[in-house]
């Protein structure tokens, strides 16, 4: 069998072993999982290699996934990190004054699955294919964004058929929303609205300006995504719980937070009764690092926040963000906001460590 048959191979059997893994954690084991992503990750990406070897690691005898070497979110700026053609290449904004991230997906069938497997578990409940109502760019306005990627394949598997994007090219669509969201009054069935945190304000701003409120039935769901990315218009988690209960008639306990960025394929959720505290499927993990040494803290102190995501299994498994937060002994986490310049100084380094 040539190289390049073997290789092959040794992807499909690894994704085969993740999608059960995903269907039942019961049928495999994650750290082995995890080893032989990164060891199969380390063949096909150079960079990878080389940053295994700058810090003395070697990949045939480690046994479990914090072991695995991290790869800073500054990386996907600079490096094709994939294990073979991509299929689906998603971009970040730029930050910080450097070039977007680029996450190339090989398996973007894999990216569906975590999609079916946690948004569903974690938004959806009961509810059998309601209603859905999109405040965000469909794929025709933003083909390279993971999140539309997302909200396009969760309104055609999960969503009734009558779900719309109400989007447009300068923002939300206010008469569309209004429209959608008055009708689902007064059909009186529980529907899903999804949103990125700052369209979710314009709009409730909107119906604040117009005296407009509404009653969304009980059952009902926001999904609410991202931060404000830097605008000037900012309003807080409270402020927004507050808005929705008045003009839409939503109580916290309807409203789930999730937490995703581009360079990762699984997402996390918080809900109201978990105190906003934000939770991984059961194929990805999360430290909080100390900023300089990249070692462990102690858990509920702050440090930056590193993730172990399986379905990442095309580019780089073990992902160190921007993000700082808290990890909790029952695996929950929660943010305390983006990292200062200094702080990035260890993500930093390892950046180096990949092109050195």
């Amino acid at each position: 069998m040539n190289k390049e048959l073997t290789e092959n191979f040794e992807l499909t059997t690894l994704q085969l072993r993740l999608s059960r893994f995903l269907d039942d954690s019961r049928n495999d084991d994650f750290d082995s999982l995890a080893v032989a992503g990164c060891r199969l990750q380390a063949q096909e990406i150079p960079a990878l290699a080389r940053l295994a070897e700058s810090q003395g690691l070697d990949l045939a005898t480690i046994e479990q996934w914090q072991d695995i070497p991290l790869v800073p979110t500054l990386a996907f700026k600079s490096q094709a990190l994939h294990v073979g053609p991509p299929i689906e290449t998603f971009r970040s904004s730029g930050t910080r004054g450097v070039g977007p991230s680029l996450h190339y997906h090989v398996l973007p069938q894999l990216y569906r699955q975590v999609i079916d497997r946690s948004f569903a578990r974690s938004c959806l409940g009961d509810l059998q294919r309601p209603p859905m109502l999109a405040l965000v760019p469909d794929r025709e306005q933003q083909p390279d964004s993971s999140l539309s990627f997302m909200v396009d394949h969760i309104l055609t598997t999960h969503g009734r058929a009558d779900s719309v994007h109400a989007m447009g090219r300068r923002g939300v669509d206010i008469t569309a929303a209004r429209s959608w969201i008055g009708a689902r009054q007064r059909e009186g069935a529980p529907a899903v609205l999804l949103a990125t945190s700052l369209a979710l304000s314009h709009l409730l701003e909107a119906f604040e300006k117009r005296y407009l409120h509404f009653r969304l039935a009980p059952g009902s769901v926001v999904f609410e995504t991202g931060g404000f990315k830097g605008e000037t218009v900012s309003v807080s988690p409270e402020q927004q719980l507050e808005r929705l209960g008045a003009f839409l008639g939503l109580p916290p306990s309807g409203v789930v937070r999730e937490y995703g960025m581009t360079e990762l394929t699984s997402q996390a959720y918080a809900h109201a009764e978990d105190g906003w505290r934000y939770r991984l499927p059961h194929w990805a993990r999360v430290r909080a690092l100390d900023p300089e040494t990249l070692e462990a803290v102690v858990p509920g102190q702050p440090g930056l926040l590193a993730f172990l995501d399986l379905a990442n299994l095309g580019s780089a498994l073990h992902v160190l963000t921007e993000d700082v937060g808290r990890v909790f002994d029952d695996g929950s986490f929660q943010l305390d906001g983006r990292a200062t310049d200094a702080e990035l100084r260890g993500c930093s380094l390892t950046a180096e460590q990949l092109v050195s």
